[in-house]
Parts: C-alpha cells; structure tokens; sequence
C-alpha cells in the first residue's frame, strides 16, 4: 500500500563517472564506496535516510528541507577535501539537486512521483561540485542558513508541465558545517594497510598464528605517529580474497601496502613480507625471515623495523629504543591470547564467550600478558551492552578489574586508556573518563575503539553535542569493525540527548541493519519516535525491547541510564514511555 506526503529530496550523481568507469573500473568502484563511507554519517546527522544508490546515483530523503541543504554543503565541503591530494583523473565531484514536494512512498521505503522527478532535473542542471534547488526549497531556506543563492530563473524540465524555478548555491558560500567536521590529525607521511599475512603451514589450525602476526604488525606500527596505519577490521574484510592491491588500496584510501606469508613448522618460522606502492603497484622491498619460535618478538620486531625505515629512518631508532627495553612473553600464552582473537572474530554471544575463557588461561600462563587485559575488557564491555550473562560473573566489575590491569601493565597502548575510560564513565566519573578517552585518542589517532569511548565519554557528561564529532571519526575509522553498531547505537544517544530525533531515528535504523536484535538499539529507536510522537513506529521497537527484557518499565531502567544530567534521563525515559514502554 501507498501513501503521499510532503518530503525534502536530494539527487546526488558523480559528474564524468561514465568516463572514469571506462577508465578504470574496479579503481572506480572501489574509490566510490570509500567516498560514501565518509559521506554516509552527513546524512544521517541530519536525519536523512538513503533511499536507494544506482551506480553512481543516490536518492535522499530528509525530514527538514533545511537540514537537506546544510546536509548538502556538507557533502560537497566534505568531497573538496577528500580530492584535494588526488590526481585529476581520480577525483570525484557531487553534482546535487533539492526539491520540495509530495512523494508516494511505496511499503519498501521507495519513493516516486513529481517530487523526485523534479529533484532528478535539478541536479542535472548542478556544475560539478555543485548544488541547485528549487523554488520551493529556496521559499523555505530563505536567509535561514549563512549560504548566498544565485537565480538561474525558470526552467522548462522534460515531463513537468509547469517551469520550475532554479536557484544555485553560489560555491564560494558553501563553507562546511562545524558540527560535523574530522577531528584534525597530525602530519602522515605514508596510510598503510597491512593485509592479512597468508598462512602456509599445512596444519589449518595455525590460522589464528598468521592472523596473530598481521595484527602485531599493525599495533606496533600504529606507535609511529608519521604513520597512518589502516585498522585491523579494514585490512581483515579482504583475507581470502584475490583481489588487485590497487584496488584494496583505493577502497581504503591507502597509500602503501604491506603483505605476506607465514609457515610454521615445529618450532622454525619462516615470515615473508613486502612493501608495494599502491598506486602504481611496484614493489618497493621484500624481505625473507627465518626464526626460532623463542625468537618470534625480535623476528617480528625485525619486520617492523625494515618497514618502517624504509618510510622515515628516524621512526626505527624510536622503536628500537622501546622494544630493548621489553622482555620476550611466553610464547604459550602468546599463542593463547591470538586464539582469542580468531574465536571472537564473529562477535556471537557464543564467540565472545569463548574468547574470554581462551585469553584468561593466556593470563594464568603469563599474568602479564600485555595486550590481554585491554582486550578482556573490550570483551567484557561488549557482554555488558549486548546483556548476555556469563554464569557468576559481572561484566561491569570485569571491566574495571581488566581496566587497571591494563594501566598497570599497558600504560603506553591506546587501548589501555580506552578500557579505562569505559570504566570511569560506569563509575559517573566523567571528567576522568574523558581524559583517559583523550590520551587513548592522543596514542592512537586513528582508533575507532579510542574515538568511539571519547564520544561515550562526553555524552554521559551531559556534553551530547561535543561527541557526536569524535563518534562520526569513529565511524569512518571503523568502517569493517564487528562492533561498529556500538558507534551507531552512541551516536543515536547523542542525537536523541542533542535533541535531534530524526538523527536519533537515522542512526538507530543504520545500527539495527548490522545488529538487528540489539537492545539498546530498539530502545533508542523507540524514544525517538516517541518524542516525535510517532508511537505506531515505535510499537515494534517496544516489542522488541520487552521480548529481550521482559517486566522492563521505564522505573527499571531508570538505574542503569548512567547519564550526569537528570533531564537527559527524564527525557529519554518520557520517549520510551511515550513509545509504549510501561511507566512503572
């Protein structure tokens, strides 16, 4: 069944891509999907949702025709950066059309009607880079935003009985909106991703052990701050599969990257490595290594080391300085602690279970393990949100148990201070989780765990607004992270508190798509659309809150809402109640 209403839309093309497509397909493609990556939380920040892509198109639905345009001068601002280092070949320009108008919305979400088709004609009529609008968006924008207009008059359109009038936003007005710009980020002389080193050893079992080296790589040139190195989830989505470097290299906009093998036998291990350009593919360096399995941290240190001074020889001095004063661990536990790793790779109930009894008898062979503790509350944090139960044990006490662990033993890891910081917010003790977030982001700039718990830190403090920056970092940086519907659940809160309920509503939707059955999700869900009095909605995400916590009222809830502002609270549990939710 059909129904009419009035809706914002935008029409979104890539002006020359037929030509880039002919060019170079699969780099098209893949630079295409990085781009929307980024540009993705614009639009859900301000309440958009995606209605649907083709090829190079999107078709864009926002509940505010302002929030359309700042949504739009956003995306434009947002691809101006993204193409400034590229070639001109490769860069990638918007061209956006807006309308005003009635739309028949199908039961699938997709629209139709003169509405759309009109916004279609408009966004034909957009230079490159450019946005265009129609009369009836301009009526309503009016000098309501700080954007110059320029009248382009009426236009005749194929099939629209009537000329529609045409206003262009004037290119040198469209600054980029504050709220939802990156975070600065220091100097990088080189992006790296390290793809997942193939194992070779014909034993399937020693999977876990090739995994183990690419992710140590990863970390240990994570320290360097001259370095971009590309997240672990990022490199991990590609193993398996044949594809041409250049082309991972453009979906995850790296500019170098790092592969290998691993065989192992006994106790010998042999690691092969190599450094390739990405753009051009040429490999720069290769090297083979063979070791002793007692000798595995100064073979890996040894891979690093000629990595990394190929980029900048002043990094290897630093990272030799640090890694002489470290003490090789027992490799047993070593072994156990990347198992761990392996099992929790699909983020089940049953996966996570198993990866916390795998690296707890890590630390029954080596209490100090580094890398375990900060890990083990990662874990634990997930089992407290998902609120699965873990027989005579509470996730809230593992977490802080594992936090100061890590502070004691991993002062020097951005994760360290991330485990904190999740720790210190559970206790209300925001000012210090926000530090601790702080120095886990200072480590690491390009953690999504550290970003994700900064945003969480600022948001119990009563400072919505401030996160939903360091959470859309967050997002970026964690684009194949199996834990990324914890961001999307953050920044839900963070539009529902900031008093952006149709942000709340966007967020909450894109976050259910990778956890359908995720609690906190429904809730926020539900909320929302209770405050936007829109409780038919809000039914089935109710249902789905009391089918996973059956007897919840919004009473009940009340305690575990750890919020510094009691009007947050208030209103939170008014939209639950609102929603459907029972009230006591």
């Amino acid at each position: 069944m059909s129904t009419r209403r009035l809706a914002a839309i935008a029409v979104i093309d890539i002006a020359g891509y037929s030509r880039m497509m002919a060019a170079d397909e699969e780099g098209t493609l893949a630079a295409l999907r990085a781009h929307r990556s980024a540009s993705d939380p614009i639009i859900y920040n301000r309440g958009g949702r995606i209605v649907k892509t083709t090829g190079d198109g999107v078709l864009i639905e926002v509940p505010s025709v302002v929030e359309a345009v700042r949504a739009s001068v956003e995306l434009q601002a947002l691809m101006v950066e993204r193409n400034e280092a590229l070639p001109e070949a490769r860069r990638m320009q918007y061209r956006i059309g807006i309308n005003l108008g009635d739309v028949i919305v199908e039961d699938d979400g997709d629209l139709y009607g003169d509405g759309v088709n009109i916004a279609a004609r408009i966004e034909a009529l957009a230079d490159p880079g450019g946005i265009c609008v129609s009369g009836s968006v301009y009526d309503q924008v009016g000098d309501r935003l700080d954007i110059q207009f320029e009248d382009l008059g009426h236009i005749d359109m194929k099939n629209i009985p009537e000329p529609i009038r045409v206003w262009k936003v004037r290119s040198d007005q469209a600054e980029p909106i504050p709220e939802t710009a990156s975070p600065a980020t220091p100097q990088v002389l080189a992006t790296v991703a390290v793809l997942p080193f193939n194992n070779m050893s014909p034993d399937p079992e020693q999977e876990y052990f090739a995994d183990g080296i690419t992710e140590d790589l990863i970390t240990t040139l994570s320290h360097y701050p001259e370095l971009r190195v590309i997240a672990r989830n990022s490199t991990f989505a590609y193993k398996g599969k044949a594809l041409d470097v250049r082309r991972i290299a453009r979906e995850i906009d790296a500019t170098h990257v790092v592969e290998g093998s691993v065989r192992r036998s006994g106790k010998k291990v042999r690691v092969t490595a190599q450094l390739i350009e990405a753009e051009s593919g040429y490999h720069i360096w290769a090297e083979r290594y063979d070791g002793e399995l007692e000798d595995i941290f100064d073979l890996q240190d040894e891979i690093v080391s000629e990595v990394a001074g190929y980029i900048h020889p002043n990094l290897v001095r630093a990272e030799g300085a640090k890694r002489a004063s470290l003490q090789p661990l027992e490799l047993t536990a070593w072994d156990l602690l990347l198992r761990a790793r392996y099992e929790a790779a699909s983020q089940t109930d049953a996966a996570i279970t198993t990866a916390i009894e795998t690296a707890e008898r890590a630390l029954e062979v080596d209490p100090s393990l580094a890398g375990a503790h900060s890990q083990l509350a990662a874990w634990w944090v997930h089992v407290a949100y998902e609120g699965f139960r873990i027989p005579n044990r509470n996730a809230w006490h593992e977490i802080e148990r594992h936090a100061e662990a890590a502070m004691k033993l991993e002062k020097g890891r951005a994760s360290a201070h991330a485990a904190m910081s999740w720790a210190e917010a559970y206790r209300r003790e925001y000012t210090a989780a926000i530090a601790s977030a702080q120095k886990a982001v200072a480590l690491d700039p390009h953690s999504a765990m550290g970003c994700m718990s900064l945003g969480r830190g600022l948001l119990g403090a009563g400072r919505a607004h401030e996160s939903i920056e360091p959470l859309n970092h967050a997002w970026r940086l964690g684009r194949h992270e199996p834990w990324r519907f914890h961001i999307a659940t953050n920044l839900a809160f963070s539009m529902f508190l900031d008093g952006n309920y149709d942000g709340a509503v966007a967020w909450a939707t894109r976050g259910l798509k990778d956890a359908p059955r995720y609690v906190q999700l429904h809730a926020v869900l539900a909320a929302a659309l209770g405050q936007l009095g829109r409780p038919d909605e809000a039914k089935h995400h109710v249902e789905q809150v009391l089918a996973r916590r059956p007897g919840w009222t919004a009473e009940k809830l009340r305690p575990g809402v750890r919020w510094s502002s009691e009007s947050d609270v208030e209103r939170y549990l008014e939209g639950l109640v609102k929603a459907g939710l029972p009230a006591g």
